[in-house]
């Protein structure tokens, strides 16, 4: 047995001092004058102690052996503390994953600068010596938990994480290996002289080659992977591949020539003094101008949002596409405004620490400011018009609020409802933090991931009995139910039972293969990590059952399923085997026969995942099934394909031709002459000052055909002859309808949010509790709700209604009661889902320990799923009219309440409806009337010939059987039944 009261002594002895620290964090300086990338600043990775002296401390022993088994003499063993970070601890500032995980481009900028300061990286703090027989031994140790690697000549290096004294540690250091290359520009020619820097995402290691004249770079003396490599050369942004495997296929690095945005500020025609500031994923830069162009350089060739503010002034924010070398921008500056924002909770008490996104409402980030606790957040100066304001704060629910700017200065209240938590800790079998492990809540299957030191926090939607489960392939997994909202939960990882999965193809065992298993219509646990280099896939923590197993690798074929059967206490061993598969690979190209790249490749039927063409046009799927025929299809945001495309895995290239769309021109703009800025043609977002376009657009014959689509305007239809010139294109105003807000007392509601059920805007009320809102198009009727805090109201309109509508404002709901099983038991931590049919906003409740709830709701009407995979179809529903100021729900066969047999014949797109009372006249569909019921069971399309209804109070009801979404030839059928008298009634003419 481990003596860990031991080492807990001696650790506790210790003083741990801050193992990372981060001067500045690790975000990027204020941009430079000249519109360039800003500088990194790296975070100090503090040494951390490992030696207790030389008459005490822990011993930690342990073998390094090869890839076959065999001891290896006379390697070099390094060890340092698990406490001692390097840059795969590394998390992004903006997303919150980890660095070398992050899949913004711009990242590539930050890990470059790790590899060019040659930061980050493992330093061992103590060093020793494999013995004949592959033994080595560390002595006087302080800590609990270390990392150890080895290396030796003719070998890769191998690692262990997190080795604990007393635990007997192998190390397996697989063959020397290389990951092999080329570098090419984005015309596809070679690059020589580019730099290739990468680290092992489990060894953090640097490596680094030059590529030749022809472009091609090797990196050799490998050890385990899978590893990052970004690749650079002057003139040039880095280009990243994150998860690559050494071996024979070859990694083909396109670096992209660096864009330059060149900016010229105006005012009435006039240069202008302004601050012009960048935004877009993971990009934040400004610059200052006294009215000179500004030149930003250094820039992806991506989608960004461009603004400027001067004092009083803005510009409207311009969305831009960086696809030219450099691209000019004009802004013209206009009389702008200022948002103040208050953010408070229910209580009207403030929030600590808010953070405000401010968004156009396509949704592109304009600006992200962390307000201080009950301080007036300051937003501005910005242009006139419609955004869309969200607030963000550790312990609340997200909000988002419409934000229409006007001259001058506009006031906001945010109101944040605090969120109901389940915080904690994840600790590992000996009690230590284990970091990023994926904590998954049931019944609701949302998923958290803990931090550096195990510690998460799990938003659920209500009160009630949940489920956590933590798993990790090698230290475990745990299990623990906690009544929500809770603090201070330990999830604790045990070995449980264990299963080791040795993947090999045609002999050689195989690296970097996944693991998943599986419980038929139950849980999937996947492996954490890939195989290393002995090819073993570790799955510990498991709970004891029987699971369905396969093993994968994206270059080879599945294995084959095989059924296991897990015990507690045990460690399974198994093997896999994994078939080599046969590679489909071709080229696209336009008519002409020029390369095509950027087209997405699927093949039919599906056997693998879609694949881009590179800037050869070269495209390839790696590992299909041998000798069997695929269809692929291209698709391509400027391009059609035209001819049909076929091959066979394993045989000769596929060309896949694609014809160039023609370019159109035009101008979108509305019926009263002023341009259309924002909208949507066909699959291309524009963003255009004077409503111009330039686009390839898809043809049919000799004609073009194209959806045109901008917030508050009739979606069009063009349909004209293919012309180069499309001139202008003229959109009709939709409709608006306009009313009041209004609170039960009559008194008129400022700044409460006004939408509709199908609507893709929203709007604030004034201070006289007036709006406007646009009709929706297409909907013959729909539903305009206000809301306010804990405050809302509803009512449902025609198409074309011009108002006024009044909509008063109620208080929520405190809807409770108890969810009832078949067997007429409370249901204890069960996740019920229902829908607001005013609204179509969804509602998740989890019931408590004793099967019971509360929550509170907006009035309305609401359909719960009450079926055990909450569907729509096949499974009963309950459609209830919410409202009052407390009301009882009671779901599911509870006492008191009875059942009711029905046969029928079930028939595709019917529904069967039980209604409490006698309803007087039913339509024809009665989908319409009797979705707003005051107390309905429905059950569309009923899989079988009898149904049971449950959980019916006594008394009448009216029986409805007939087509949900069209008329019934004949109307539907329609019986009254008592209950309990009636047991059985049999429906069908």
């Amino acid at each position: 047995m481990r003596n860990w009261l031991i080492i807990g002594m001696v650790a506790a002895l210790l003083v741990a001092g801050a193992a990372w620290l981060w001067p500045g964090s690790a975000s990027r300086t204020p941009a430079a004058p000249t519109g360039k990338p800003a500088a990194t600043s790296l975070p100090a990775f503090s040494a951390v102690e490992v030696s207790s002296g030389t008459n005490e401390g822990l011993t930690l022993t342990g073998r390094v052996l090869d890839s076959a088994g065999r001891p290896v003499a006379n390697a070099e063993v390094f060890l340092a503390s698990s406490a001692e970070k390097t840059l795969a601890d590394v998390r992004c500032d903006e997303c919150g994953q980890a660095l070398l995980s992050c899949q913004a481009r711009e990242t590539a900028l930050q890990t470059l600068a790790y590899f060019e300061h040659q930061h980050g990286f493992l330093t061992p703090r103590a060093t020793a010596s494999t013995d004949a027989q592959g033994n080595f031994r560390f002595e006087h140790l302080a800590g609990v938990s270390f990392s150890i690697w080895a290396k030796a000549p003719g070998l890769g290096v191998a690692l262990r994480e997190r080795a604990a004294p007393g635990d007997p540690v192998e190390l397996y250091l697989p063959p020397l290996r290389t990951i092999g290359g080329q570098v090419v520009d984005d015309a596809g020619q070679p690059l020589k002289g580019a730099r290739v820097h990468a680290v092992s995402r489990r060894v953090p290691l640097p490596f680094e080659a030059v590529a030749g004249p022809d472009g091609v770079f090797s990196l050799e003396g490998l050890g385990e992977g899978p590893f990052y490599v970004v690749a650079t050369a002057e003139g040039y942004l880095p280009s990243v591949e994150a998860q690559v495997e050494a071996g024979p296929q070859p990694v083909r690095l396109k670096l992209t020539p660096a864009r330059t945005l060149e900016v010229r500020v105006t005012r009435n025609g006039a240069p202008a003094a302004a601050t012009v500031r960048l935004r877009a994923d993971h990009l934040s830069r400004e610059q200052r101008t006294e009215g000179e162009p500004l030149r930003f350089t250094g820039l992806y060739p991506d989608e960004l949002v461009v603004t400027a503010e001067a004092p009083g002034l803005g510009a409207a924010p311009r969305t831009l596409t960086l696809d030219a070398r450099v691209t000019q921008v004009t802004l013209e500056l206009e009389v702008a405004g200022k948002l103040l924002v208050t953010v408070v909770d229910e209580a009207g008490e403030p929030v600590p620490n808010p953070e405000l996104l401010l968004r156009t409402t396509a949704g592109d980030l304009i600006t992200r400011v962390r307000g201080a606790t009950g301080a007036m957040v300051e937003l501005g100066p910005l242009a006139a018009g419609d955004y869309v304001l969200h607030g963000q704060a550790e312990g609340f629910r997200e909000a988002q609020l419409p934000a229409r700017i006007v001259a001058g200065e506009t006031t906001l209240e945010l109101e944040m409802e605090r969120a109901t938590l389940i915080t904690g800790q994840v600790l590992d079998e000996y009690g230590r933090p284990a970091p990023r492990v994926s904590v998954l809540v049931q019944p609701t299957g949302e998923t958290v991931l803990a931090d550096e030191d195990g510690r998460f926090a799990a938003p659920v939607p209500t009160p009630g009995l949940y489920e956590l489960h933590a798993h990790h392939s090698e230290w475990g997994g745990g299990q623990v139910k906690v009544t929500a909202p809770a603090s201070g939960v330990q999830l604790s990882l045990e070995p449980r039972a264990a299963l080791e999965v040795t993947v090999s193809s045609a002999g050689r065992r195989v690296e970097g293969a996944d693991v998943v298993l599986w419980v038929e219509q139950e849980g999937i646990f996947r492996s954490d990590r890939t195989s290393g280099s002995d090819g073993v896939v570790p799955m510990r923590g498991m709970p004891a059952g029987t699971y369905w197993m396969v093993a994968s690798h994206p270059d080879y074929l599945p294995s084959d399923r095989k059924q296991v059967t897990l015990e507690d206490g045990q460690t399974l061993k198994l093997e896999a085997e994994l078939k080599p598969g046969a590679p489909l690979s071709g080229e696209v190209v336009d008519g002409q026969g020029a390369p095509v790249a950027g087209a997405t490749l699927v093949v039919v039927p599906r056997g693998a995942e879609p694949v881009q063409s590179d800037a050869r046009g070269h495209f390839e799927f790696r590992s299909l099934r041998p000798d069997r025929g695929y269809r692929l299809e291209a698709k391509h945001p400027g391009y059609d394909q035209v001819e049909r495309a076929e091959g066979k895995a394993g045989g000769p290239p596929v060309r896949v031709v694609l014809k160039r769309r023609d370019v159109f021109r035009g101008r979108v703009v509305g019926s009263d002459g002023a341009p259309v800025r924002r909208y949507r043609m066909d699959e291309h977002e524009v963003d255009s000052s004077d409503g111009r376009f330039e686009l390839p657009l898809a043809t049919a014959g000799d004609r073009i055909i194209a959806a045109v689509d901008a917030p508050g305007y009739e979606p069009m239809m063009v349909d004209r002859p293919a012309s180069p010139d499309l001139g202008d294109l003229v959109l009709e105003k939709l409709p608006t309808v306009s009313g009041l807000v209004r609170d039960e007392g009559g008194a008129p509601v400022p700044d409460s949010v006004v939408t509709c059920d199908v609507c893709d805007e929203s709007v604030l009320t004034g201070p006289d509790g007036r709006f406007t809102l646009a009709n929706p198009p297409y909907v013959p009727r729909f539903t305009v709700s206000a809301r306010k805090g804990r405050l809302s109201g509803t009512q449902s309109l025609e198409r074309g209604s011009r108002g006024p509508v009044e909509l008063v404002l109620r208080q929520a709901t405190r809807l409770s009661g108890k969810v009832y099983k078949a067997d007429g038991s409370p249901a204890a931590g069960v996740s019920v889902e229902a829908v607001n049919g005013d609204r179509s906003e969804t509602l998740t409740l989890v019931t408590g320990p004793d099967g019971g709830y509360s929550i509170e709701v907006a009035p309305g009407s609401y359909r719960f799923m009450l079926g055990p995979n909450g569907e729509f179809s096949g499974e009963a529903g309950l459609v209830v009219q919410v409202g009052g100021t407390d009301m009882r729900l009671d779901l599911g066969p509870a006492p008191g309440t009875s059942s009711l047999t029905v046969q029928l014949k079930p028939e595709r797109g019917k529904a069967l409806w039980v209604v409490a009372g006698e309803v007087g006249a039913v339509g024809n569909p009665p989908a319409t009337s009797l979705m707003r019921s005051r107390w309905a069971q429905l059950i569309y399309q009923p899989r079988g010939e009898q149904v049971i209804l449950h959980g019916l109070p006594p008394g009448r009801y009216t029986l409805v059987w007939g087509h949900f979404h069209v008329e019934t030839p004949g109307g539907p059928e329609v019986r009254m039944v008592d209950v309990p008298s009636q047991a059985e009634v049999a429906l069908g003419r």
